[in-house]
């Protein structure tokens, strides 16, 4: 397996978005992929976004923007709130029945964070990936939800920087990860379009999707 470096500023900070500009470009500032799971296989998956309680609407269009991106691009992909109730914390046995029991191949998993118009995120800092070490599914995910729930709202935003992991259903480890940043976006949709047309295309090239 081939572990590479993914070079990001440490900035972790909130999740809600409500944007101001017009605009919009995403641009992967760093990512990382396990070799072994470079089979063009991945043709079923399951989208998770991880916000605060609070905020199902923003979760809903995010998991449903990313879905659509990838189903027109010949993946079968669904949002995890038409398995799942926003209110659900995910454990083992809802893994094992709604994830690898219906027969997806994979989790993408996006926490969303953002940088006000004075930051940028600077080369010069270097993490093995994910940032925490997370390399098994339940890790991340209760980490981030652990985030998401001591997060305060911010009530605008220049700059999103998705955190986003896929990891295997079959033995819940991480697959690839990537540190994404948006720049100018008018609007919550411009995030997920820009986005997810990159992420699809970024795990194509990758070698990761069946289609």
């Amino acid at each position: 397996m081939i572990k590479k470096l993914l070079v990001f500023s440490p900035i972790i900070i909130s999740i809600a978005i409500i944007f101001i500009s017009c605009g919009s470009s995403t641009d992967l500032i760093g990512q990382w992929s396990d070799d072994e799971y470079k089979t063009k296989s991945i043709d079923k998956l399951v989208v998770l976004g991880i916000f605060a309680p609070d905020k199902p609407l923003l979760r809903r269009r995010f998991e449903d923007g990313i879905a659509k991106a990838f189903n027109d691009a010949g993946v079968e992909a669904i949002p995890s709130m038409d398995i799942i109730s926003y209110k659900d914390k995910i454990d083992t046995a809802m893994v094992e029945e709604n994830f690898v029991g219906k027969g997806y191949d994979a989790v993408i998993v996006s926490r969303l964070v953002e940088l006000d118009k004075d930051r940028k995120v600077q080369a010069g800092y270097a993490y093995t990936i994910p940032y925490g070490n997370y390399y098994g599914f339940y890790g991340y995910y209760y980490a981030a939800v652990t985030y998401a729930n001591s997060s305060s709202y911010l009530s605008k935003s220049l700059n999103v920087v998705l955190e986003t992991n896929m990891y295997s259903t079959h033995d819940k480890k991480l697959i690839w990860s990537c540190v994404s940043e948006t720049v100018d976006p008018d609007k919550v949709s411009d995030v997920v379009s820009s986005f997810g047309e990159v992420l699809v295309n970024s795990l194509e090239k990758e070698g990761f999707l069946a289609n």
